[in-house]
C-alpha cells in the first residue's frame, strides 16, 4: 500500500485464516523486512482483549455487566455504577484531577479512588488511559492476577494467540520500531483534535492522565512494551488479532459484548459512537463490525453475521483516531 513502511492484514473465517499479507520493513532504514512474525504495539486496539478478560472474571465470580462495581472496588466514589456502564465508558473517570505518572499504578489506583466521576451515567466519554487501570485493579482484585497474567494464562497460550499484554524480553527482538506521523498533515476529526489542543478540555484531560508514555516514540521504549498496560501497551501480530477475534466469535458470551449500552455523542472523542461491554460498535468499511481501532491506525475487528475477524498492524502512525480508508480497503477486499 501507498505510504506505508511495514504492515500486515491478516482475515479470518469460522477458524480458518483466509487472508494473510505481510508487507514493507520494520525500521525506518528500510533494511530489516518486515514477515508475518513481526509485531507492533497497537495502543487502544489492546481494549478488546482487556474487556473478554474482565468478562471472563466476572463471569467465573459469579458476576455479570449489571453486576455493581462496589462489590469489588468499594473504594471508588461511583455509588451504583454497574460494570456494564464502566466498561460503556459512562463512569466519568475518564481523567484525573490528581496528577500521577502511568509507571506508578498504586498511585494511579489511589487518584481514581479520589475521583469524582466527570458526568453521570447517560453521558458517555471515551476513557483512553484510565480504563486500563480500572480493568487491571478489577480483575486484580477478583482473580488475584493482573490482567495480562490472566489474559496469558487463560486465552493467548491455551489458543496460540500471538498477542501480549506485557512483553517477555525473548519477544523483543519481533517487535517493528513506530514512526511518528508526518508534520503538517491535520488530524481527523477535526473537533476530537481541536478539543486535544484545548489544555482545559475534558479531551485534553483524558488522554494526559495519567501522565507520561504520551508520544509515539515512547512505545518503542523495552519498558513500555513489558509493563503491560490494558488499555493501550498490547504488542502482537495482525495474526494475532485476528485469531483472538476469530475466537470470540465462537464464545457464548459474545452476545454480552456487543449488546450495545451506549450511543451517541462521546464528550471525549467528540464523535457519535457506541459501546458495548468494552468493544466498540460500527467499526468497519460498512459500519458493521465490533472491536477496537488503536492510535495510528491498527486495529482488531469481527463480523458476526459474516463470521469473520480481521487483524491490522503496521508501525507508519497517521493523525486519526479512526484508521484511514485504504487500511479498511483491506476488509473489503478480504470479503470478496
Amino acid at each position: 500500500m501507498k505510504e506505508e513502511l511495514g504492515w500486515s492484514f491478516v482475515a479470518w473465517k469460522d477458524g480458518v485464516e483466509v487472508v494473510s499479507r505481510h508487507e514493507g520493513f520494520t525500521d525506518r532504514e528500510r533494511e530489516r523486512p518486515w514477515t508475518e512474525e513481526t509485531m507492533a504495539p497497537v495502543w487502544s486496539a489492546t481494549k478488546g482483549p482487556m474487556a473478554v478478560c474482565v468478562w471472563m472474571v466476572l463471569q467465573r465470580a459469579g458476576m455479570d455487566g449489571e453486576s455493581f462495581v462496589r462489590r469489588v472496588w468499594p473504594e471508588l466514589q461511583v455509588g451504583d455504577l454497574s460494570f456494564e456502564e464502566l466498561f460503556s465508558h459512562q463512569g466519568g473517570l475518564a481523567g484525573l484531577h490528581e496528577k500521577c505518572s502511568i509507571w506508578e499504578r498504586e498511585a494511579v489506583v489511589a487518584s481514581l479512588e479520589k475521583q469524582e466521576p466527570l458526568w453521570k451515567v447517560g453521558t458517555h466519554g471515551y476513557h483512553p488511559r484510565t480504563i486500563g487501570f480500572l480493568a487491571d485493579e478489577i480483575v486484580r482484585r477478583v482473580d488475584g492476577r493482573s490482567l495480562g497474567e490472566f489474559w496469558r494464562g487463560e486465552i493467548a497460550d491455551e489458543h496460540g494467540i500471538d498477542f501480549w499484554i506485557g512483553l517477555p524480553e525473548a519477544e523483543h527482538h519481533r517487535v517493528a520500531e513506530l514512526v511518528p506521523a508526518k508534520f503538517g498533515r491535520g488530524g481527523e476529526p477535526k473537533p476530537f483534535y481541536e478539543a486535544l489542543l484545548d489544555k482545559s478540555s475534558l479531551t485534553r484531560l483524558a488522554f494526559s492522565s495519567p501522565s507520561d508514555l504520551a508520544g509515539v516514540s515512547e512505545m518503542n521504549q523495552a519498558r513500555a512494551w513489558e509493563a503491560g498496560f490494558p488499555a493501550m501497551g498490547g504488542v502482537g501480530t495482525a495474526r494475532g488479532l485476528a485469531k483472538f477475534y476469530d475466537w470470540v466469535l465462537r464464545q457464548e458470551f459474545l452476545g454480552e459484548l456487543v449488546r450495545p449500552r451506549v450511543a451517541g455523542l462521546d464528550v471525549i472523542q467528540r464523535v457519535e459512537n457506541s459501546f458495548g461491554f468494552g468493544m466498540m460498535l460500527g467499526l468497519g468499511p460498512k459500519k458493521d463490525c465490533f472491536g477496537h481501532p488503536g492510535a495510528g491506525g491498527s486495529y482488531g475487528f469481527a463480523n458476526v453475521e459474516r463470521g469473520m475477524s480481521y487483524g491490522f498492524v503496521m508501525n507508519s502512525f497517521e493523525a486519526s483516531l479512526f484508521p484511514s480508508k485504504e487500511r479498511l480497503g483491506l476488509v473489503v477486499e478480504a470479503e470478496v
